[in-house]
């Protein structure tokens, strides 16, 4: 079977949302040739795996749930300017 992604859907969603478990995303991966950290575009069409918990697919289809949490560019740009890289020492970074 085959589903299409949705904005800021990740393989993650992806894998809860047909599958019922994070775990499937390795199968998702793997059934896809994709990477668990690769970026799905909108409208991209995955080959499906088998249910790991067909409770859960079912209350997500009935409840017409689609997660959808990975960062928009606008999050992941503000993202790109903090961390231990940006700071500088004694302006961000203290050292007592």
């Amino acid at each position: 079977m085959e589903v299409k992604v949705k904005d800021r859907q990740s393989l993650l969603d992806m894998a809860v949302q047909t599958a019922g478990s994070m775990e499937a995303a390795f199968g998702l991966a793997a059934a896809n040739g994709v990477s668990l950290t690769d970026t799905l575009t909108d409208g991209q069409v995955l080959d499906t795996v088998a249910a790991e918990n067909a409770d859960t697919v079912r209350r997500y289809s009935v409840q017409g749930i689609q997660p959808a949490t990975a960062l928009s560019e606008e999050e992941m740009a503000a993202l790109a300017q903090e961390g231990i890289n940006f700071m500088g020492i004694e302006i961000d970074f203290v050292v007592s």
